[in-house]
């Protein structure tokens, strides 16, 4: 399509026309759904993404009219509110203590992946390094180390509740690490729904 046809096109949607805004979808749902599928790796989570993308566009229609290339546009839309979902959920407590167990194994196997993986457990490291003390001690015994929350107790002489509360205290700080780096975290959240 040229740029004069799609800046037209671009201007009948943004005037509420339900069939060019048909047309838009027609043509980049493709492009939108494989961008979900591939970060996601869920074909149902990518429809459901890729649905709220074309209905966050469509009510938000009037702004199309400034747009000049629409694959552009619609690409960084859908790329900002995948990764506003992969932030969610990776980001969550439990997700992160199930990643701290995944760091002993590498599933990986080409070259990219591992290097790629290296840069995760590097973040990941980095992260354990910023823990209190003890806290870090807690988390590697318990995560590292596999010991349970009573031998944890016994061999650094704390309560059982206190070691369950270290690590809680460990993964929130984990996670608000990863939330203050985000130039690592889109490598982090592309990796992160391998294990999820």
């Amino acid at each position: 399509m040229d740029h004069g046809n799609e800046k037209q096109w671009l201007l009948s949607v943004a005037s509420g026309d339900e069939r060019s805004f048909r047309q838009l979808v027609q043509q980049y749902w493709p492009q939108v759904y494989g961008t979900a599928l591939r970060l996601t790796r869920s074909p149902e989570q990518a429809k459901d993404l890729s649905q709220d993308i074309f209905l966050k566009l469509w009510n938000n229609r009037s702004k199309l009219s400034e747009v000049d290339n629409a694959g552009t546009f619609i690409y960084v839309c859908a790329r900002n509110l995948i990764m506003d979902f992969l932030e969610k959920k990776v980001l969550r407590t439990d997700n992160l203590d199930t990643l701290a167990g995944h760091l002993e194994e590498d599933p990986f196997r080409n070259a990219q992946a591992t290097l790629e993986y290296k840069e995760l457990e590097y973040t990941l490291t980095k992260a354990i390094e910023h823990l209190p003390s003890k806290v870090k001690e807690v988390f590697i015994l318990h995560r590292f180390k596999g010991l349970s929350h009573p031998q944890i107790a016994q061999q650094l002489n704390i309560s059982v509740v206190s070691s369950q509360t270290y690590i809680v205290r460990a993964l929130r700080s984990i996670r608000e690490y990863l939330e203050r780096h985000p130039k690592r975290i889109f490598t982090l959240l592309v990796l992160l729904t391998a294990f999820f």
